[in-house]
């Protein structure tokens, strides 16, 4: 097992092949969509095929490395366009059927958008029949769990009653992320949520795709052990960054 608290520089995959089996309570993540985002180090713009065969590589791992009563937490879009938006794909139903097909238990998807957000639309050919642009702001939060749902031990919930009563509720409105220190961002509400709602203090969470840390900025707050990995050497330099100030500010960065 590798060291804890901590994030390592390296890709997730080969990574993953260096924690033990069933040692990790709970997965938080948000993988790269593949709509063609400007990455330093990775494509992001693979075959759809492609993209999809690589994330069942890193989900057996990632249900490996689960303990019995694990659970895991994957942020994805509900839909998108690929192809210069020829071409439209629902990434929550790939990866629902994924979950199936690696042997992870579905339990809940709950929806979450912006609690900010104003405009909800990008028109297309306005008022007009012509070429509308049907835009989905939303993205929905998988939740999966590896063989039992119920937690096998007690231990020291943080919840409060808000933001349980929210959880539980299936819509989220959360804040996203507007100070990007990458290109694609999420904000700890996200993050802190899932860790909140299914982990107790002291939980170890594993995050495959760090980015800026923030799943790690969440747990430092929460007082949770987490490991993760972050391929980009850029990334990771911010996210080493970010941790050393997590006490010394209110933290309002995205991964």
């Amino acid at each position: 097992m590798l060291e804890l608290d901590k994030i390592y520089n390296m890709d997730c995959i080969e990574g993953m092949k260096l924690l033990d089996d069933e040692s990790i309570d709970l997965v938080v993540t948000s993988p790269p969509y593949n709509c063609g985002i400007d990455y330093d180090v990775y494509d992001d713009s693979r075959d759809w095929g492609e993209y999809l065969n690589w994330c069942k590589q890193w989900l057996i791992e990632i249900k490996r490395i689960l303990k019995s009563d694990g659970r895991v937490c994957v942020n994805v879009l509900v839909e998108m366009g690929i192809n210069n938006n020829k071409c439209r794909v629902s990434p929550y139903g790939e990866f629902y059927n994924l979950f199936k097909e690696v042997g992870l238990n579905l339990f809940g998807s709950p929806i979450w958008v912006d609690s900010h957000r104003v405009k909800f639309t990008a028109w297309g050919s306005w008022l007009s029949a012509s070429s509308p642009y049907i835009y989905n702001p939303y993205e929905v939060i998988i939740i999966g769990y590896k063989d039992v749902w119920k937690k096998s031990c007690s231990g020291h919930s943080t919840i409060n009653k808000c933001d349980f009563m929210m959880g539980c509720s299936g819509i989220w409105k959360l804040r996203t992320q507007t100070n990007g220190l990458t290109k694609a961002n999420y904000h700890t509400d996200l993050s802190d949520m899932c860790i909140k709602l299914l982990s107790y203090e002291n939980a170890l969470v594993f995050d495959p795709f760090m980015g800026s840390g923030t799943t790690a900025v969440s747990c430092k707050k929460l007082n949770r052990r987490y490991i993760g990995f972050e391929i980009s050497e850029d990334y990771y330099n911010i996210s080493l960054k970010r941790l050393m100030n997590v006490h010394e500010r209110l933290d309002n960065f995205g991964t």
